[in-house]
């Protein structure tokens, strides 16, 4: 493998020859995610619960087994037999530093990314760092393991630094490692203005160039990565740009072509949600990157309803605009529990057994964003709430809808999915610690997931560069 460089609008190997970066995204693996393993709440609390609830022993066995069975060579073998050239691979900060010894960094932070790299290595797939959770967090979602609601980066000095420190250290870690393609800064910026971003942008490269010079770093656009207008980074060579790419059609369509609502949804559709994005990216002499994007599906792995497969359908479709327009890509996400990948956890394993009632109990109350998809019992009690709270207030200028949004995601998807913690944690008291690894491996190592055969079909005829087969 070469270390890749970028050339004016391409990624380019070691002879000059173009290099497109299409793959998937290991989400949900080195940071955690409620809807991708099936827990409630943020990553660090459920990691509090777990200690307190089932000792340091025990602790050790839940995160370790999940982690070591996750990923490995047969999830690289699998990827590379569907023609995946990159892999990009979300990570916490609190892999390498504590918040109360910040600066001080763990090198086990390395062992689970040098053991993927080493398999990619081994597969010639190449492999993109993104950090999903910085120190003070880029945004205020859960998905940055936020368990406030509160975006601190962008207001505190000291978080901005220990980002840019802990990115020197690791730079300086993988300085001249070639099946790294290159460093995703920050996963979903959500700064308070384009300047922000710029200097804590140019900063960070910064540091990165002084024991890096050499690999490639990718920079998302503002609020969440839909936003560019005025990014404008100091440092022009070997940057990637990045958008991300979700659409209401892949996430709650019905039927596709046809009706979401009042919203007329096709091709056509889909090619211009995706230009209102990224037709900024296009027009840079820089190579652009969809880093995210994907298809919710609710019924049961490879027992596709309507809904399911009207999604597929409109993902397909999304994924020919991609190659049309040259763009590299990452799907999210490659493995889960049944929401979106590729490969699922087998229903009938012991783990999912055991957390069965919690993931009723989820989508009843709708307490993880990603499933409730702005509905469920609890927002729509909220929602009641504010409008009749505003009926009382009387004042037409203030945004209800964002006074409903901020109540939803600190008060719902924060502290009362953290509050209910316990009782996934509770699925697993009565398991030693051998027993929690050995249910970790049958969750969720390849050898006994299921393969959502028609999405692989999708995204292997789009990897390819062929149209991509229709579900009927």
């Amino acid at each position: 493998m070469d270390l890749l460089q970028v050339k004016g609008k391409h990624i380019v190997d070691g002879s000059g020859r173009p290099v497109h970066l299409r793959g998937v995204c290991f989400g949900g693996w080195l940071n955690m995610e409620n809807f991708i393993a099936g827990y409630l709440g943020t990553e660090d609390n459920l990691r509090q619960v777990v200690r307190r609830e089932l000792g340091e022993e025990r602790y050790h066995a839940f995160f370790e087994g999940f982690r070591d069975a996750f990923i490995g060579p047969d999830d690289f073998a699998f990827l590379r037999r569907i023609g995946v050239t990159a892999v990009r691979i979300p990570f916490n900060y609190r892999m390498f530093e504590s918040d109360m010894n910040p600066g001080t960094y763990d090198e086990r932070g390395f062992h689970h990314l040098d053991r993927a790299i080493a398999a990619a290595r081994e597969a010639g797939i190449y492999v993109i760092l993104d950090l999903h959770a910085a120190p003070g967090w880029q945004n205020e979602h859960w998905h940055s393991d936020n368990a406030h609601g509160v975006s601190l980066l962008w207001h505190d000095r000291n978080y901005q630094i220990r980002g840019r420190e802990l990115w020197r250290h690791i730079a300086r870690h993988y300085r001249g490692e070639p099946a790294v393609a290159g460093y995703n800064l920050l996963n979903e910026p959500n700064a308070p203005s384009i300047q922000m971003l710029n200097d804590l942008y140019n900063e960070w490269i910064a540091a990165i160039r002084e024991v890096d010079p050499d690999h490639i770093v990718f920079l998302e656009g503002n609020n969440f990565s839909r936003e560019f207008a005025g990014l404008e980074v100091d440092f022009k060579d070997n940057i990637v740009f990045s958008s991300h790419n979700y659409t209401i059609v892949t996430h709650r369509a019905r039927m596709y072509p046809g009706w979401i609502g009042d919203l007329y949804v096709d091709r056509s559709f889909m090619e211009r949600t995706f230009l209102e994005v990224s037709r900024w990216l296009i027009e840079q002499d820089h190579p652009a990157w969809v880093g995210e994007f994907g298809a919710l599906f609710d019924g049961p792995v490879n027992q596709w309803s309507n809904s399911d497969a009207a999604r597929l359908k409109a993902l397909a479709d999304q994924l020919d605009i991609f190659n049309a327009y040259d763009q590299h890509w990452t799907i999210w996400t490659y493995k889960d529990v049944g929401v979106q990948g590729l490969a699922v956890s087998d229903p009938n394993c012991e783990y999912m057994r055991r957390i069965r009632p919690i993931l009723a109990l989820k989508r009843r109350l709708g307490t993880d964003a990603w499933l409730a998809r702005e509905e469920g019992w609890l927002v729509g009690r909220v929602r009641a709430l504010v409008e009749d709270a505003m009926a009382m207030v009387d004042d037409f200028s203030l945004d209800r809808q964002r006074i409903v949004r901020g109540l939803v995601e600190r008060g719902i998807f924060s502290y009362f999915a953290n509050q209910l913690a316990p009782l996934y944690v509770n699925c697993f008291a009565d398991l030693t610690a051998n027993e929690i690894r050995e249910m970790m491996t049958e969750a969720f190592a390849f050898s006994h997931c299921v393969i959502r055969q028609r999405l692989v079909e999708v995204i292997e005829a789009a990897l390819k560069g062929s149209p991509a087969p229709r579900s009927t």
